[in-house]
């Protein structure tokens, strides 16, 4: 599992496509609340890598993203080519974006739509 508080943690994202989509997140984000990207008051994302990363808890939470998902408590899944976002809540101003491999939901059985 891999996550990004930083900027500068983008250039180790190595899917051109999610480092781009969060680099357009990131700068939506800044343009909208005119000030540089922090992830404690706006966000931060998380790229699952591994099977695994779907069924551990987040770091720091008591949760993990399949909970999330069988629970029915996320925002909202959007669908791309190769992976599905996934916003989860966490409080008033803080919220995570998880990117999810298409193959590993399906690998569990877990259709987020």
């Amino acid at each position: 599992m891999q996550y990004i508080k930083a900027v500068s943690e983008l250039a180790n994202v190595s899917h051109d496509s999610v480092r781009d989509s969060i680099r357009t997140y990131i700068k939506t984000l800044e343009q909208q609340y005119h000030e540089p990207y922090q992830a404690t008051l706006h966000g931060w994302f998380i790229i699952c890598e591994n099977d695994s990363d779907l069924t551990q808890p987040i770091a720091n939470l008591s949760f993990s993203l399949a909970e999330k998902l069988h629970s029915g408590e996320v925002e909202f899944v959007e669908k791309k080519q190769d992976w599905f976002e996934v916003y989860i809540t966490l409080n008033d101003n803080e919220g995570i974006l998880v990117f999810v491999p298409i193959e590993i939901l399906q690998r569990h059985k877990i259709n987020p739509i």
